[in-house]
């Protein structure tokens, strides 16, 4: 198994992977398309993907002047892996609970989380990048005037029983992404709504001097909890 993540550890060959499982028999050229990248740049993961194992090559009947086509497709005993990781979110977020931490921990690591997500500062554009980085935690996202809307909030199906640990948690994030990329916005009130798996944050003008922004937090529909407070 470890071999076989080791192989498709490339985002190209995993978009190699995924389009033959759909499309066997695909060529180079589709490939590339599908990797969204040349066809020099496509060949070397090919034969990677071959020397692995995970692939194989096949060349079609001559018909006609030319060269036969080429094509390939997964190996018999070869599938791509799965996006489905509810199950083990699940469990890490029974892990969470179960080892009680403070929220400000929780808010700190999402914060961190945010600027490793980012990556270097500068350069940075705040209605691409907040998406895009939230998305990776399994939101669907979008900048709208002077707010970040979620929808298909994953926060009550990872945690039902405390679902706004995860949306501060994805507050955290957000927060961390426009801190790493220096940008001049802040999150500043956010509505969660974990039943309709909506919530919304508010961009505003950061504060300079390291001075913190008092936040306002809603959540509709939950009773509050004595600790959260914590």
């Amino acid at each position: 198994m470890s071999r076989r993540l080791e192989t498709i550890a490339d985002p190209v060959r995993l978009a190699i992977v995924r389009h033959l499982a759909d499309h066997p028999g695909a060529s180079l050229d589709e490939l590339a398309g599908a990797a969204d990248v040349h066809v020099n740049t496509a060949r070397p993961h090919l034969g990677a993907l071959e020397e692995a194992g995970a692939i194989r090559r096949e060349t079609a009947p001559p018909s006609g002047r030319g060269r036969p086509r080429v094509g390939y497709r997964l190996a018999g005993d070869w599938t791509p892996p799965t996006d489905d990781f509810r199950g083990l979110a699940e469990l890490l977020a029974a892990a969470v609970l179960r080892a009680d931490p403070k929220r400000r921990e929780l808010c700190a690591l999402g914060r961190e989380w945010g600027r490793y997500l980012q990556g270097r500062p500068g350069g940075h554009d705040a209605a691409s990048d907040l998406p895009f980085a939230l998305e990776q935690l399994g939101f669907e996202a979008g900048v709208e005037g002077e707010a970040v809307r979620l929808s298909s909030c994953p926060c009550p199906l990872v945690m039902p029983d405390r679902p706004e640990l995860v949306c501060e948690l994805a507050d955290a994030v957000a927060e961390g992404v426009l801190a790493g990329s220096g940008s001049d916005l802040a999150i500043g009130e956010r509505l969660h709504d974990p039943e309709r798996r909506r919530c919304s944050l508010a961009l505003v003008p950061a504060e300079r001097g390291g001075a913190r922004r008092t936040r306002p937090r809603r959540t509709l529909g939950r009773r509050k909890r004595s600790d959260d407070s914590r």
